[in-house]
């Protein structure tokens, strides 16, 4: 989903998959660093993605995070400020 409100945009992918603690919520976006959940497909993880995300997001001035309830999925969303997607025409 994508979703302009006022002076940013705020993007989200849902997942149906297994959630994540409460507790853990903060860690996973830290290097190497995983949740006790196990992928739902076999895939490997090194713990290096989310915090590669959240680095390249905050260098652009914006925030990342997720919602999670154990058993239903997770959404994680990340917002940019609407001045960094804008450029000046005149």
């Amino acid at each position: 989903m994508f979703l302009k409100t006022g002076e940013q945009i705020t993007t989200e992918v849902i997942d149906q998959g297994i959630g994540i603690k409460s507790e853990e919520i903060d860690r996973i976006f830290r290097p190497f660093e995983r949740s006790s959940s196990r992928p739902t497909s076999n895939e490997t993880s090194h713990g290096l993605g989310l915090a590669i995300v959240k680095k390249i997001v905050e260098g652009h001035g914006g925030t990342v995070g997720v919602n999670s309830v154990l058993g239903k999925g997770s959404t994680f969303w990340f917002t940019l400020p609407v001045d960094q997607l804008q450029t000046d025409t005149n």
